[in-house]
């Protein structure tokens, strides 16, 4: 696996300096992003990302807090009733290198293309690969039709750490094969740092498991040759550049461990779960015969509305290249190197677990037993991770070709196998195509319900039914047909291409380098070019259309008139609960004005308890408690007219909707004239069901503690000052009594002292904050600032002291090297 290759088999590329291939390598690296991406590299152009704007809409208290203090507020309160900020945005107290990326995110995402391509190249080069194989393998990973999907969507951390991860394992094998173990454990802390500070830890969880792989099987060859005492030392140094990078990422870190324990992400107190429920992870679960996108991605039709695979739905197939087939099959066949068996073992797991829901009896498992695998949804991305494991399996493939090619030896009888295996694979997709029905399944019924809605009759009609079929046999079938004889097509075109460029450097008709360039080519078009069907025109935009302009765009009157109310005579703002614009999967109404709801895919348990599913506080739950948007003070609903609310009048109406005002709308801080005390948070739970209780007078507690309250005509509560992360209340009682606070209840970090003394916070209303008081005037204070996130920056401070001083250290030893072999 070199170009050291004999003088009669060189040619015109290898002949080139080592340096200069690798210049030109890298100089293809850089143009494709960069002519890919013309748009928004000379373009002046961005892309208009929508979860961008869902995530400007929802931080938008964290944004303005931070332009008026000049610090984090480390807390959220213009959704879900307030939450931590740590899954919305926290800026870095602690630089890094990805601090120089924001000069950079003009051009996006061509620059986190070229880290993501030099990584990979960089690794195979390390690994022996030639030239041209490695920058082959760098394109298969890099063109992934995965990685545009999430572009447009707007996934910017998920990209930045599939952006990162090739140099962790490059970092990996500087310091388990190289001599230069203190560059490879500087690399691989760094890397990983970089890697986790791209706040995507579900990419990162997916690549520890290939470190996991690399290192079981490097253990086992060290153990057969009798080298674990050397193995051991690199292993050692492999724990200590993984601490040293983990606590890189401390300052966020530690505070979203602990935030994740009360997230949905740790389960709920209702049935004591400790993860994402199987049901909630496995959304999104891979189709087992969808996995043939990865070699033909209209084979299911690619995306709505042609696509119908299993997914409820989908933005795009996972496709890496049909010519992958042909150079795994090689691999696996030819080659027998334990380091592809840890990458196509890595890689092969990964593709059972994007299978998720339909492949229980692994999963379950998986889901029961491995560590965090729980805390993770969306099987299906682990395609992404797949990509790179079988890329580099390829690459071996391919490299095993280049050598055949060379050999004095080689008989063309040595590729029947592997062409014969791919011939078989091709053989099988063509058998499968032509006996596919191209029918989403229960799509029948679904389009039946839509036409008895509209003629109202029953769906089960025969005629409904019979209307139903005739709409997706002619309308939607021969479209799918069409896409999927077209790739079949296509897919046949690439296999026949690449035999023909295989036979012709056998047979010396054509050089080595120029068959590899071929592939290069035959790859790089094949993938550009499916890659552009999943960038839409309308997804890029001037670049002045960025998200604060998006939103803008879409404020309506009925906004400007609740964000002009929502203060109006109080020192905090009111809440609104905007039914117009489906509030539990929708921040927009946040950037305007405190809501509950919002967007975000790490909700707080008790937030997702109360908010969704059959929730007290879900609309489209029989169990729907208005009550509680008067504990939670909610003071205007947006709806259309006819709001089915008690309380509630209009008071601004629009053509976009009409906006309701709460009369029974309580304070952001009361006192009620009794509590009850629960030990289970379901009775807590039930208590939030519409007829149980009148929650402006009772409080209910999950405590064992005996809480003394009465009822006081005289008490007064008075919100002096409120930014979120802190409140401070006058308050005023004649005997003790218990102050309930609509904000949402979140016991890690948040501390209450009344007169300066610390009181405890109590669990109220199964997701509310309360605390007792005694009698006579006081001020009560709150403050959120959670001992993991300060301890965490301060480790983030050691860690970057370490890793600087590596990074010294090495430049030292660098240059006294090469003073010592120069002289």
């Amino acid at each position: 696996m070199s170009d050291s290759s004999s003088a009669q088999n060189q040619d015109f590329f290898t002949k080139l300096p080592e340096s200069r291939q690798h210049i030109v390598a890298l100089l293809i690296l850089f143009l494709i992003p960069f002519f890919l991406f013309t748009a928004t590299t000379i373009g002046g152009k961005e892309f208009q990302r929508h979860d961008i704007t869902q995530w400007r809409a929802g931080a938008e208290s964290v944004i303005e807090y931070r332009e008026e203090f000049e610090e984090e507020p480390l807390w959220v309160t213009n959704m879900f009733g307030g939450m931590p900020a740590f899954v919305v945005s926290v800026k870095s107290v602690v630089p890094h290198i990805d601090s120089i990326s924001r000069y950079f995110n003009n051009i996006y995402p061509a620059f986190q293309y070229w880290i993501l391509l030099s990584g990979t190249y960089l690794l195979l080069v390390m690994m022996g690969f030639r030239t041209l194989t490695s920058l082959f393998g760098s394109l298969m990973y890099g063109l992934t039709t995965y990685f545009p999907i999430i572009i447009v969507a707007g996934h910017t951390s998920k990209f930045s750490a599939l952006a990162f991860a090739p140099w962790m394992i490059v970092g990996y094998w500087l310091l388990t094969r190289k001599k230069k173990k203190l560059a490879g454990l500087l690399l691989f802390s760094v890397a990983l740092t970089l890697e986790l500070r791209a706040g995507h830890p579900q990419i990162a969880y997916y690549f520890f498991f290939l470190l996991g792989s690399l290192w079981s099987f490097d253990t086992w060859k060290a153990y057969k040759e009798n080298r674990l005492k050397d193995w051991g030392f690199a292993t050692l140094l492999l724990i200590a550049g993984g601490v040293i990078g983990i606590l890189g990422y401390a300052e966020n870190l530690l505070a979203l461990r602990e935030y994740a324990e009360y997230s949905i992400r740790g389960g709920s107190a209702l049935d004591s779960s400790t993860g994402l429920t199987s049901s909630y992870a496995f959304a999104w679960s891979q189709g087992i015969r969808e996995t043939w996108t990865l070699i033909m991605p209209n084979i299911l039709g690619g995306a709505p509305p042609e696509y119908w695979g299993p997914k409820s739905f989908t933005s795009g197939p996972h496709y890496f290249g049909a010519l992958s087939l042909p150079f795994i099959i090689l691999a696996l066949v030819k080659r027998r190197s334990k380091t592809m068996y840890a990458f196509l073992a890595a890689g092969t797991l990964g593709i059972l677990f994007s299978w998720g829901g339909n492949f229980r009896l692994l999963n379950e498992f998986a889901f029961d037993y491995i560590p965090y695998f729980d805390k993770f949804r969306a099987p299906e991305t682990w395609l992404a991770f797949v990509a790179f494991c079988y890329s580099v399996v390829a690459v071996y493939g391919l490299d095993w070709f280049a050598e055949f090619v060379n050999s004095k030896k080689n008989e063309l009888k040595q590729l029947y196998v592997p062409l014969g295996l791919t011939g078989g694979v091709f053989l099988l997709v063509f058998i499968m195509v032509s006996s596919m029905n191209f029918t989403r399944p229960g799509e029948v019924n679904q389009i039946a319900n839509q036409i008895a809605q509209q003629n109202q009759v029953s769906p089960n009609n025969p005629q409904v039914q019979q209307r139903a079929q005739s709409y997706i046999n002619t309308q939607l079938v021969p479209e799918r047909e069409e896409k999927a004889n077209a790739d079949l097509l296509r897919l046949a075109i690439i296999l026949i291409i690449a035999t023909g460029l295989m036979y012709l450097a056998f047979t010396k008709k054509i050089s080595l380098s120029v068959a590899l360039i071929g592939f290069i080519l035959i790859l790089a078009i094949d993938m550009i070019s499916i890659d552009k069907r999943y960038i839409p025109e309308d997804a890029i935009v001037a670049g002045n259309v960025n998200p604060e302009r998006t939103l803008e765009s879409q404020r309506r009157v009925i906004d400007t008139f609740i964000e002009e109310q929502v203060s109006v005579n109080t020192n905090y703002p009111y809440r609104v609960f905007p039914i117009l614009d489906n509030p539990y999967r929708n921040a927009t109404p946040a950037y305007f004005y405190p809501m509950i709801g919002g967007y975000t895919g790490a909700k707080l348990s008790v937030v997702q308890d109360v908010m969704y599913g059959q929730g007290p506080l879900s609309v489209q739950s029989q169990n729907f408690n208005p009550q509680l948007l008067d504990l939670l003070n909610v003071k205007y609903v947006t709806y259309v007219q006819g709001l089915p609310f008690e309380g509630y009048e209009s008071v601004f109406e629009s053509q976009n909707g009409i906006v309701y005002e709460n009369k029974n709308v309580l304070p952001k801080a009361f006192f009620v004239d009794s509590v009850i005390t629960v030990q289970d948070p379901n009775t807590a739970f039930n208590y939030l069901m519409p007829g149980q209780i009148d929650f402006s007078k009772k409080a209910v507690l999950e405590t064992s503690k005996t809480i003394t309250t009465s009822e006081d005509t005289s008490s007064t509560v008075e919100v002096t000052d409120y930014t979120g992360p802190e409140m401070t209340l006058e308050l005023s009682r004649s005997e003790p009594g218990f102050l309930v606070l609509s904000e949402v209840y979140y016991p890690a970090g948040w501390t209450a002292t009344l007169n300066g003394e610390e009181i405890p916070i109590y669990k109220t209303n199964y997701f509310l904050r309360g605390m007792e008081i005694p009698a006579g005037n006081h001020t009560l204070t709150l403050t959120f600032m959670p001992q993991s996130y300060q301890l965490g920056v301060t480790l983030a401070w050691i860690a970057l002291i370490i890793q600087f001083g590596l990074f010294l250290l090495w430049g030292y030893t660098s240059f006294k090297s090469s003073r010592t072999s120069g002289s």
